[in-house]
């Protein structure tokens, strides 16, 4: 069975000492005697995951695992841009305008009502393929906006089809991993990266894919 995996850091499985081995699309693989395909990418924004997934669409794989990120991220053609990275001026080189469209242009409850139709979007998209998939979030989680009443992100929201979306609205990675130990920049180590995996397979499993 091949398996796809699509997301950020969490997903290549940044500060392990060994992603290839250790990353949680590795261990949800070997859980299974799965082959994996680990499209994750530190900083990788939902406009690449989309991307990415429309591009390996064509190899047909089993099953696609997508971890959606923070919607304040977005892709240009040299990368992935996001509020933090508009702060660490180190890594802009000379992408300093990215600091004057935080600044001035960005809003965030536009771009959260963008992230909720890229979901809706790329669900509907993987079901006219008949591709099964599960979606999740990594850290990010809509709770700031579905807790209000916002008519105009209602009609997105109805849409998500709970059945694919792990613990969604509120549930995401970080809670799964609990108290494990973590690098310095926050994210999972060995044993975070096998909670989350048990976590998803335990998903799989609830939907009857695997035994």
């Amino acid at each position: 069975m091949k398996l796809l995996t699509v997301g950020d850091s969490f997903t290549f499985g940044a500060e392990l000492t060994s992603p290839s081995n250790d990353s949680w699309p590795v261990v949800l693989a070997q859980k299974n005697n799965w082959t994996v395909r680990n499209r994750g990418k530190a900083g990788g924004s939902n406009d690449r995951i989309v991307r990415i997934v429309f591009e390996e669409l064509p190899n047909k794989y089993d099953l696609i695992v997508v971890a959606w990120t923070s919607w304040d991220r977005f892709e240009v053609k040299n990368g992935d841009m996001s509020i933090w990275t508009s702060k660490n001026r180190k890594l802009l080189d000379n992408w300093s305008w990215v600091n004057e469209y935080y600044k001035h242009a960005y809003d965030d409850f536009y771009a959260f009502n963008y992230y909720l139709r890229q979901v809706v979007m790329l669900q509907n998209h993987l079901k006219q393929n008949n591709q099964k998939y599960i979606f999740c979030n990594t850290f990010t989680t809509p709770k700031t906006y579905l807790d209000k009443d916002h008519v105009d992100i209602e009609q997105s929201i109805n849409q998500v089809d709970l059945t694919y979306f792990i613990d969604w609205p509120y549930g995401h990675m970080c809670e799964w991993m609990g108290d494990c130990p973590k690098g310095p920049g926050n994210h999972p180590l060995e044993l975070g990266h096998q909670r989350i995996a048990e976590r998803i397979n335990e998903h799989i499993r609830h939907l009857g894919w695997i035994s």
